[in-house]
């Protein structure tokens, strides 16, 4: 399909992963609001990204500019316990050297860029092209949970032409449209032996955004922003292997995705000029992911409860400006899981809450910024049991695991003012 090529470089970086936030959610868009656990996103003043989380926060930017960052994320996870065939009887690993246990590494790229342009003192036009939603989970062939699952991976980038314009000389308006492109890949065992690769499944959905900033007085800044659902009919190809007649060969294979509708509150205060602190709450509507079917050749292939709800994410971050070309930031945050029991917690989603740390710096030069960021994210253990329907009523194959996940993040990135 064309518009893959047109996205192939992206997407090539962006097969992103879950350990990062709260279900397929990520904010990884912005190395500058890295430092601070993207605390005061969008109200900062002092990147570009409003443009994804807040375009009202165009106006506090003084300059038209670019900015370009990369953000690594690397996650160390490891996963102990059964699995049961159809039969009842348990599952051991063909490749691991301790049965019943999976150690995994993944390390993927988040590429983002922003573009900005300073009309007038009231109107700003913007443009970004980033990732805020994604999933990848990979799991050696041959583990003991391979029926519920072996690869994961979906990937949202959006391209976001916004606008910002001054009502008010303290009041400021933003708006976006939000042009998403989805992709898919599921791969995993099947009952009896068999195996399926669920790939090229993609779409593209339209969504918008929309932010307020308020600055009752120059060291006091206060923002909300709404970020639309956005609505996708993945459609793409299931490779599948079967003893079952007629279940091998390559199929056509649908299903239906929502991005939840997002709000984020964010502020902002200057104690002086070397201080300033910052906050963010961030609430997703997560209970729009409630069920996920998969359709093949219009009956359904698979069909697994999810009955997630809905998270709020709270962080404070501090930037302290140690000279007029050096900056330090330092953030932490709080991040709710979607998923409410270990009962609908599956080996393809074992999310669970975490606690962020973040450190930062900026260095500027003329009109160049220098940003790099990092993170760790302390991860709660988590217990997993889903699985789906077809695996649980008709063919009556259990999963029952413990998780252990770390995840550590690091970004550069590169701004110009002109």
């Amino acid at each position: 399909m064309q518009k893959r090529y047109l996205l192939s470089f992206i997407l090539t970086l962006a097969m992103a992963t879950g350990a990062s936030a709260a279900g397929y959610q990520l904010q990884e868009y912005s190395v500058t609001n890295l430092g601070r656990s993207f605390a005061g996103v969008g109200v900062m003043g002092d990147d570009y990204s409003a443009i994804a989380f807040n375009p009202a926060g165009m106006s506090l930017i003084e300059k038209s500019g670019l900015q370009a960052g990369l953000i690594a994320v690397d996650v160390y996870g490891k996963a102990k316990g059964t699995s049961t065939t159809p039969a009842g009887n348990p599952l051991s690993p063909t490749l691991q050297t301790k049965p019943g246990r999976i150690h995994s590494n993944l390390f993927r790229l988040l590429p983002h860029l922003y573009g900005q342009k300073k009309v007038n003192d009231k109107l700003d036009l913007g443009i970004g092209l980033y990732v805020p939603f994604g999933l990848a989970n990979d799991y050696d062939n041959g583990w003991f949970g391979a029926e519920h699952g072996e690869y994961s991976g979906i990937t949202v980038v959006d391209l976001t032409p916004t606008i910002s314009y001054k009502i008010l000389d303290t009041l400021s308006l933003g708006v976006g449209v939000n042009l998403q492109y989805a992709v898919a890949h599921l791969t995993g065992g099947a009952p009896f032996n068999g195996h399926t690769d669920m790939h090229d499944a993609d779409d593209i959905g339209v969504g918008y955004n929309v932010g307020l900033v308020w600055q009752p007085q120059k060291s006091t800044r206060l923002g909300i922003s709404y970020r639309s659902k956005v609505e996708h009919k993945l459609q793409g190809k299931n490779k599948m292997r079967s003893i079952v007649p007629g279940m091998t060969g390559s199929f056509d294979v649908d299903a239906k995705i929502t991005t939840p509708e997002t709000v984020i509150f964010s502020a902002a205060q200057d104690l002086n000029d070397k201080w300033t602190i910052s906050g963010i709450a961030r609430y997703t509507r997560w209970s729009r992911f409630d069920t996920l079917n998969i359709y093949q050749e219009g009956k359904k292939l698979s069909s697994t409860h999810e009955n997630w709800k809905n998270t709020w994410l709270v962080g404070i971050g501090a930037d302290y400006r140690y000279c007029k070309n050096l900056t330090f930031r330092f953030g932490t945050a709080w991040d709710n899981t979607a998923i409410r029991s270990a009962k609908y917690r599956t080996a393809r989603i074992p999310d669970e809450r975490r606690i962020w740390a973040s450190i930062g710096a900026s260095y500027t030069k003329n009109n160049w910024q220098f940003d790099v960021g990092y993170a760790h994210l302390f991860v709660h253990s988590a217990k997993a049991k889903g699985s789906t329907e077809e695996m649980r009523d008709k063919y009556h194959g259990s999963f029952d695991a413990k998780y252990h996940i770390q995840s550590n993040i690091f970004g550069m990135g590169l701004q110009y003012k002109f």
